[in-house]
């Protein structure tokens, strides 16, 4: 908008007119549009200095831990789950999912793996995990990898009723290939 009314001059009325009053872009503040948070390549590929996005998603942002989303986002997390009280929490990988999914991304980097992934963590109430439940996968190697992955990850225990419980943590990711 500010470059319209800069530019204003160059036009003839009518088109300024409807130029400043049509809106062209969605505002990033506009509550009708989910942000988009990603994750970029750690190096950029071979003969490019372009860091590209290694995954995208909406709603909560990966690199913060459960206790620094604002309460839409814990409700966007708690939404996941049956029935969550208002003192229950669920499990959440300690630092945020960003190390997560930033390894699934290595993974599949390696192995070309395409389809929906989705497995379920048992998180014991101390933050353990210890197991994985494989609900979907599209590779046997990267649900190997992937239940590794999310195995040595450290998670903040769920919460019932205000007291450490142990519950399910489902992780689930689409792997594409780009061209």
């Amino acid at each position: 908008m500010v470059y319209a009314l800069q530019m204003r001059h160059l036009l003839t009325p009518l088109a300024a007119a409807l130029l400043l009053s049509t809106p062209w872009i969605a505002c990033a503040a506009d509550p009708a549009t989910p942000p988009r948070y990603t994750i970029k390549q750690d190096r950029p590929d071979t003969g490019s200095h372009i860091l590209r996005d290694v995954v995208t998603g909406s709603h909560v942002p990966f690199d913060k831990p459960y206790g620094e989303l604002s309460p839409q986002q814990q409700a966007i997390v708690k939404s996941q789950y049956e029935a969550m009280g208002t003192n229950d929490e669920p499990p959440y990988p300690l630092k945020g999912p960003q190390s997560l999914y930033k390894a699934m991304a290595a993974g599949q980097d390696h192995l070309r793996a395409r389809g929906h992934l989705s497995l379920l963590v048992d998180v014991d109430s101390r933050g353990e995990a210890q197991s994985v439940s494989v609900l979907v996968s599209p590779d046997p190697l990267l649900t190997k990898y992937a239940a590794g992955v999310l195995m040595n990850a450290k998670y903040k225990p769920a919460r019932c009723d205000g007291a450490p419980c142990a519950m399910q943590y489902p992780f689930r990711i689409n792997f594409t290939m780009r061209d």
